[in-house]
């Protein structure tokens, strides 16, 4: 029986579109396996977003190059964004890859590895606006907790990002193959769905807007917590904002892109929101809940950032109350529009503007965890501590990573929902006691 190696770089879009291409592979009998030297297909599955990303895949995929010699009738596939943007020279620097597959031909990766393609094309990159992967879906991330991508591409093309350049225009899943996908996941055990997409609030057919397709998955049976990400903040309506916060299902955890705090950087990145508007958002998720978790992404020193436009971010910061931040130093990415500007930062300046925010974060995410002290909340058990096996991780709803130690020999299992009071704080982790 044939084996496949499956190693994935990126983001969560990255690791649904794994799981679907290892769903496709299954379906024709193929075995996973961790070793790429016991691998008849090896695929590997790439990022763009950041220069740092791309040279790491191609470091690891250079050293496939042994496997190759040990086993001459493996067949490579590099598939993702990285192969979109960079197949036809990675085509003459990679020997040892077969294949170059673009993010909307991966339902040619089995014939393409199996034997079945008899051309003589190595590159599989053109883009394809229909295709939508109806009635494909993707193997489970876990027995309890799973993605689903709703939403492909993005419109919003910000100045400084290439994902729009290499997943194309916006295309939304239908809704009925959407709630199909999460009817399947539900019926195999899965409580926790998490739907993805590049704006993935934006979504919208005939049959739903985002706030009526959040409606309709929780009222699948067996399905406990619903997740979501990345939403922008030009699409929080007041119908969205409502089920939010009164569907009990809807975690209230958001990880809402800032990346500046000053507006004239905003127009300048082309983010298509103001500070107004993005503190609106926090604000009405906030007004009944205050624990509401909300994360961000930020970037600093971006080309034309003044040391005013730096104060504006750090403002923000403290006015958002972010409880975990994704902070960034700006580097040019060639092929987005900001890349043709000159900057008028050095690196140094760049890195203490950064250092400053990281500062400013980790005592207001010390302080959002110090909040939780003394609640009593019901946790998604994950998997055991990393530090100690004969603890377990889970999380709370508003996605705060809670670490505990069962007791009176229950036995708890990932998957498990218990209620653990938070009642310690050691470094950043919150730990619990669990409750009777």
């Amino acid at each position: 029986m044939k084996k496949y190696h499956l190693a994935t770089y990126g983001c969560q879009m990255n690791e649904y579109d794994s799981a679907m291409i290892a769903q496709q592979l299954e379906l024709r009998g193929c075995l996973p396996t961790d070793n790429p030297e016991d691998a008849d297909y090896i695929i590997v599955n790439t990022c763009s977003v950041r220069e740092k990303a791309e040279d790491t895949a191609i470091a690891n995929i250079s050293k496939l190059k042994h496997a190759k010699e040990l086993n001459p009738e493996l067949k490579i596939a590099v598939c993702g964004c990285m192969a979109k943007n960079r197949g036809p020279e990675l085509l003459k620097r990679l020997k040892v890859v077969d294949f170059f597959v673009g993010p909307d031909q991966y339902k040619k990766i089995p014939e393409l590895l199996m034997g079945e393609y008899k051309g003589h094309h190595k590159l599989f990159l053109d883009e394809d606006i229909e295709e939508n992967y109806l009635g494909e879906y993707a193997k489970l991330q876990s027995d309890f907790s799973t993605f689903v991508t709703i939403q492909r591409g993005c419109n919003k093309r910000c100045s400084y990002c290439i994902v729009p350049y290499l997943r194309g225009p916006e295309k939304y899943r239908d809704t009925n193959d959407v709630l199909t996908e999460v009817k399947m996941a539900a019926d195999k055990g899965v409580t926790e769905v998490m739907l993805l997409g590049q704006t993935v609030n934006a979504y919208k057919t005939p049959n739903a807007d985002f706030a009526q397709l959040l409606t309709n998955v929780s009222e699948i049976e067996g399905i406990r917590r619903i997740r979501f990400t990345s939403p922008h903040p030009r699409h929080y309506t007041n119908e969205l904002i409502d089920v939010l916060l009164n569907n009990p299902k809807v975690c209230h955890y958001a990880h809402i892109p800032l990346q500046s705090g000053s507006d004239p950087i905003l127009k300048k990145m082309r983010r298509q929101h103001n500070i107004d508007q993005y503190m609106s958002v926090i604000e009405q998720l906030r007004s009944k809940d205050p624990y509401y978790g909300i994360s961000t992404d930020i970037i600093c020193g971006f080309v034309g950032e003044t040391e005013a436009d730096f104060a504006e971010t750090l403002k923000v910061t403290e006015l958002a109350q972010f409880d975990t931040a994704f902070m960034f130093i700006y580097s040019p990415r060639k092929g987005t529009e900001s890349a043709k500007e000159t900057e008028i930062l050095t690196s140094e300046e760049k890195l203490e503007r950064h250092t400053r925010l990281v500062e400013l974060q980790n005592s207001i995410t010390l302080k959002r965890n110090e909040m939780m002290l003394g609640r009593i909340e019901e946790l998604l058990v994950e998997k055991n501590s990393m530090r100690d096996d004969s603890e377990l991780r889970g999380r709370t709803d508003n996605f705060k990573k809670v670490i505990f130690r069962p007791a009176n020999g229950k036995i708890i299992k990932p998957g498990d929902y218990v209620k653990v009071k938070l009642d310690d704080i050691r470094g950043w982790t919150i730990r619990g006691t669990l409750e009777d």
